[in-house]
């Protein structure tokens, strides 16, 4: 639906348009699983490569009872439009398991994984030049170092073997910075929107993060990290909603204090400083300045739209709002924020780490003595000139010796988000007010004119 109103407003051919569309390669196999008490079971795994227009194709891996081929198919095509949306030289790719990895026993896991990386791997699906799977639902660290050493062992000469897989362990080739990577990179970009007076003028907000009221679905990865920056810029949140149960407070929530909490007791019930809500949907509809849906999809619809009183959906889970959903939230002047654009933070450390991996040398390595020597020259002719003794400076300033140690691996992955994050957003601010669209649109247009684009207008690598 999203992708035929994008594409007329693009001079994309309707055969080029319809390649694009179809996805690629896909792979379905049987995998045995010897379990812990001696019995064979079998279960359904699958990988979709949609597009090969960039290589390698970069998508997750999921272990959930609901995984099938339509839906593997459907999410590698939206990877391919999220990589294009801010501009990573990735293809699209998703894959997964049909199981429930809490009925597994760890060994269970590895045996299961390693057994998927096997047969991606035979079969072309697992490679640092073909297919990049990283972690999703379900799955962690642990399962992408699985799959990383499984192909090395089948791969005992491939130099850059560890390249096959992202999300993994730092010890074993992974990035500082990926953990908080999705909800950092929607911090970044709402952050943007929130600095343009023209959209925070349309719905009726100062601008600034300071002070933003704040509602998050979902306190995960994506919900805790999101709020956890927001907060750290003078953001209130105020509600966090949960389908073991929901909090809601007023006049605030210490969200570092809210999910120390929830790791201990598995559960937002019992929190004492905020009121208990057992109805998440009632959450909702409370009063608020932006809701961030980061949890499932297809949590804002038609049924609970028309009651919310927010003035910003900023979309951090794939595929929040249906279009009723968007529909009612428009009519009532909410400004959606799309996920295509504001969840692309956690592929775009993850091409970091891929990066890093193929360079086989951390970020900054080579240059963070010298930027520390130039940062301290600079800062102490700065003090001479103002007859600032070097002591003084030191006990003056907190941040003089981080300057002058120079960028940490991390400060660089936080700066390269934060470039990205931000020229996405700018680019589809362009096109939503060159083109009359809204942020949605004006987000998959630009995605198929990159992918048009990179493919010669269709006659090479689609």
């Amino acid at each position: 639906m999203y992708f035929d109103k994008a594409a007329k407003h693009t001079d994309i051919k309707p055969e080029v348009l319809e390649l694009i569309k179809t996805c690629d390669t896909v792979l379905r196999v049987t995998l045995p699983l010897k379990r812990d008490d001696g019995s064979i079971k079998y279960y359904k795994a699958y990988r979709a490569q949609h597009s090969h227009h960039r290589l390698p194709c970069k998508g997750g891996t999921r272990y959930a009872l609901d995984v099938d081929l339509n839906e593997v198919e459907a999410l590698s095509f939206l990877m391919t439009l999220k990589c294009a949306c801010v501009n990573l030289p990735f293809g699209g790719g998703k894959g997964g398991i049909t199981v429930d990895p809490k009925t597994l026993s760890l060994g269970e896991r590895e045996r299961l994984t390693r057994r998927y990386a096997l047969e991606l791997s035979k079969k072309g699906f697992l490679s640092p030049a073909a297919d990049v799977p990283g972690p999703d639902l379900g799955t962690g660290e642990l399962e992408m170092a699985w799959m990383m050493d499984t192909y090395k062992s089948l791969n005992p000469t491939n130099l850059n073997a560890v390249a096959c897989t992202t999300g993994k362990p730092l010890e074993m080739g992974g990035i500082p910075g990926r953990a908080e990577s999705t909800g950092l990179g929607l911090y970044y970009a709402l952050r943007e929107f929130l600095k343009d007076k023209k959209y925070t003028d349309k719905v009726e907000l100062p601008t600034g993060i300071n002070g933003k009221k704040v509602i998050v679905q979902g306190f995960g990865n994506v919900g805790y990290w999101a709020c956890h920056f927001l907060q750290k810029d003078g953001a209130k949140i105020l509600g966090v909603i949960e389908p073991s149960g929901s909090v809601f407070n007023e006049n605030g929530i210490d969200v570092d204090d809210l999910k120390a909490f929830m790791i201990q007791h598995r559960t937002l019930k019992g929190y004492p400083k905020a009121e208990l809500v057992e109805d998440g949907q009632e959450v909702f509809t409370r009063k608020t300045d932006i809701i961030i849906p980061a949890a499932v999809e297809r949590s804002v619809h038609g049924g609970n739209a028309p009651n919310f009183q927010c003035k910003i959906l900023a979309e951090g889970a794939n595929g929040p709002t249906t279009p009723k959903g968007e529909e009612a939230l428009e009519k009532k002047g909410v400004l959606v924020l799309p996920d295509l654009l504001m969840n692309a933070g956690g592929v775009t450390v993850s091409f970091f780490e891929y990066v890093k991996n193929l360079g086989h040398i951390k970020p900054g390595l080579l240059t963070k003595r010298w930027q520390g020597k130039r940062n301290r020259s600079i800062i102490e002719a700065i003090a001479t000139l103002k007859g600032i003794s070097k002591e003084e400076l030191e006990a003056k300033s907190a941040d003089w010796k981080k300057l002058a140690e120079g960028a940490s691996e991390l400060d660089l992955v936080y700066s390269g988000l934060e470039q990205i994050m931000s020229e996405a957003v700018h680019e589809t601010k362009e096109t939503s007010e060159r083109l009359g669209v809204n942020l949605r649109i004006a987000a998959y247009v630009n995605s198929l004119q990159r992918i048009d684009d990179a493919t010669l207008k269709g006659t090479i690598g689609l």
